[in-house]
């Protein structure tokens, strides 16, 4: 690998780009354009204070915020400055934000807001020194007193002496257990990442943009964030928020990072705009779907569309697909999707709108991406190639396995839990299950431990009927069990809305969405549409029994991960006592579970 300092790259890029915008911030009602020239003296004052402090090489400085651009400013001041950041997910619990800072004990936090920080004060009473971000606490100093300092003119000459192995950042990774351990990343890790990215993404030039959607602790948006920024694209920030897909159209981005449920959501909302529509447009609609369709697997084949096929495609366009790519924006090309499976469905409709689903497979310990989708190749359920210079093999019980110089030193602090997620040879074990298709692609199966054998000897692939379920517009959530039981069990998070309308409809008397949930008429209702939704799966799979449950799986519970996988072990144990009255109900019966908070 011809190996770069990161920051030697940024640095290139604000004295060829000097004034124009590197990226735009959402504040107080209006886009906000830094410059390339600011933004490396941004940095560069980042750098400077974290040295005023005496801090440096190898010492650890926490970021606990939600997106902003200035994450980014104190993640690249702290290369240059060769200290490290220890990444905390805004929305980790108590106990894993008291672990983290417990083991790591950051000489420099960085906290986003004052309620963040009135959350960090009561989890870990002892800090160092403490910076909020944005707004003020009278125990932190404020970000702008912070970076109040002569820039140093030896911020920089540490750079040209980053080695490939010093450490850049500990990310810490739940995965689907619970269970906390930080994976220690590299400045080789990072850069490696940069240079084989390049040869996937062809079409992507300087001129390109970018939009931060996924949590910048995570290593996908964060790992991207970096690749944009070594490319020269220009990136665009905004606050966390339900609404945020009403920024796309402004920002008009070339590359947006999702995972799966987000373009889950907003197929849902495309089909409910194309439904309140008369019975000869919503024809039409699936007729263009269907040109889209035939026109984009003609050119995965390897085949020049015919003028008819070509000239009905334009006419597509211009009716229902060019109305979806606006959704994004109107330069949108690449959707990169990662951290769970896309339904082929959801994955087909977007290809047929001339939306590139750049389908990736990755791991926090493996700075990210492993797999990605060759351009104009995407592939429902695959996720593509493995990277250039990455050996991926399939172990025991097909367990996708990988070695490469994108794969972490191992976890800080854990030498045990190193061990047993490395092969004798070196190979990092990734827990997940896959195989190769015929054309070379990766397929992802399933993870190991999320496998439910139930007590027929029959194996369960819950992900793959989450996925399913995902789909329906009566399901906002759904969490399979059914581990060593006779039965495939679903606990779901309705939507309500739907629900309310529908016992409307059939004169159901009802108080709250408490009653809804234990109402047997709404549960044979929910139960009939899944049945339909999943009536092609093999017969050991069908869902038997459900609960209605009225409050979401959350991050902040511990139910999902950062970047919304389910934590089977901590759902399972807070609705035991929904599966434990499973268990006590015929299979054909409807079951009438306790209401029960998502907390447990």
């Amino acid at each position: 690998m011809d190996y770069t300092p990161f920051i030697s790259n940024l640095e290139a890029n604000a004295e060829k780009y000097g004034e124009r915008t590197a990226y735009e911030a959402y504040r107080e009602d209006h886009w906000e354009k830094i410059s390339w020239t600011q933004f490396l003296e941004h940095i560069s004052r980042m750098a400077s204070a974290v040295l005023d402090l005496n801090l440096g090489e190898k010492d650890f400085v926490a970021v606990y915020s939600p997106n902003c651009p200035e994450w980014t400013e104190i993640d690249y001041g702290c290369m240059a400055a060769k200290a490290v950041t220890v990444a905390v997910h805004a929305t980790c619990s108590q106990e894993a934000v008291r672990q983290i800072f417990t083991e790591t004990l950051p000489k420099l936090t960085f906290v986003g807001n004052a309620e963040l920080a009135d959350l960090l004060f009561a989890t870990v009473p002892k800090l160092e020194h403490v910076v909020i971000i944005e707004g003020e606490h009278p125990k932190c100093q404020k970000l702008a007193d912070f970076l109040n300092v002569a820039i140093r003119s030896d911020w920089n000459s540490r750079v040209p002496d980053t080695k490939p192995e010093d450490l850049w950042t500990i990310v810490y990774t739940s995965g689907t257990t619970g269970e906390v351990r930080g994976a220690m990343l590299t400045h080789g890790n990072i850069v490696c990442q940069i240079l084989r990215h390049r040869n996937r993404l062809p079409d992507i030039t300087d001129q390109d943009r970018s939009f931060c959607m996924l949590p910048l602790s995570h290593i996908f948006e964060r790992g991207w964030s970096a690749i944009q920024y070594a490319w020269g694209m220009t990136y665009y920030y905004c606050k966390p928020s339900p609404e945020i897909i009403r920024f796309l159209p402004y920002a008009a981005p070339s590359v947006i990072c999702v995972v799966p449920r987000i373009l889950e959501k907003i197929y849902m909302g495309i089909n409910e705009k194309f439904a309140t529509r008369s019975k000869a447009m919503r024809n039409l609609v699936n007729k263009c779907i269907d040109i889209g369709c035939q026109y984009q697997q003609t050119i995965i084949e390897g085949k020049t569309p015919g003028l008819w096929l070509k000239l009905r495609n334009k006419v597509a366009d211009k009716l229902v697909f060019s109305k979806v790519r606006h959704v994004f924006g109107s330069r949108i090309k690449h959707l990169v999707v990662g951290s769970a499976s896309l339904t082929t469905k959801v994955h087909e409709f977007f290809r047929a709108c001339g939306i590139f689903i750049n389908n990736g497979y990755g791991l926090t310990e493996t700075t990210a991406t492993i797999s990605s989708t060759p351009l104009g190749r995407s592939v429902p359920g695959m996720v593509g190639l493995p990277m250039d210079g990455v050996e991926i093999r399939l172990g025991e019980g097909n367990e996708i396995q990988v070695k490469g110089d994108n794969v972490m030193l191992g976890y800080y602090n854990k030498p045990e839990a190193t061990k047993d997620v490395f092969t004798e040879d070196g190979f990092f074990r990734t827990g997940d299950v896959g195989c190769f298709a015929e054309n070379g692609y990766l397929c992802i199966t399933d993870r190991i431990k999320d496998l439910i054998r139930t007590s027929t000897g029959k194996y369960v692939a819950p992900q793959y009927l989450e996925s399913r379920l995902a789909l329906s517009p009566l399901v906002e959530q759904a969490a399979i069990v059914g581990e060593g039981r006779s039965w495939v069990g679903a606990l779901l998070v309705p939507n309500f809305n739907k629900l309310i309308e529908y016992a409307k409809q059939i004169g159901l008397s009802f108080t709250n969405k408490e009653d809804l949930a234990v109402c047997p008429e709404i549960i044979s209702f929910v139960k009939k549409n899944i049945d339909e939704l999943l009536g092609d799966v093999a017969k050991h799979e069908r869902i038997q029994r459900i609960a209605l449950l009225t409050h979401p799986f959350t991050i902040q519970s511990g139910e999902l991960t950062p970047t919304l996988k389910l934590r089977r072990k901590v759902i399972s144990e807070h609705y035991r006592d929904f599966i434990a009255a499973m268990d006590a109900f015929e299979a054909s019966r409807p079951l009438e579970p306790a209401v029960q908070s998502s907390a447990g």
